[in-house]
């Protein structure tokens, strides 16, 4: 069955963090005096898709999201996102001890 992609399937914090990222595009867009279509242009995906960044849609797929970012230089809080929790000794330990694949617990038959 065909789920709904309406914005409340979100969890409330992700809610917030979509419509604070979707208004920073909104400005910064606007502080750099472009239109939707420049900034579609620009970041090489359909005007639809920019009015749907800037509503804060969460159908829109993050690379769409990525492309429109990278266009408004706004790209380097996300590069720091994916070194979280890296480069302490620590985490290296543990990284190195964990399994390789997470598999599903075989179901107990009755």
């Amino acid at each position: 069955m065909k789920k709904s992609s309406g914005l409340s399937l979100l969890p409330f914090e992700a809610e917030g963090i979509l419509f604070n990222l979707a208004q920073r595009v909104v400005l910064t867009r606007r502080t750099l005096g472009l239109t939707q279509a420049d900034l579609a242009a620009k970041a090489g995906v359909g005007l639809s898709t920019i009015v749907a960044i800037e509503k804060g849609a969460p159908t829109v797929q993050l690379g769409f999201w990525l492309n429109a970012l990278w266009a408004l230089d706004l790209l380097q809080p996300f590069a720091d996102l994916t070194q979280l929790g890296l480069g302490t000794a620590g985490s290296a330990l543990l990284e190195a001890q964990l399994p390789l694949r997470v598999r599903s617990r075989k179901r107990q038959m009755p």
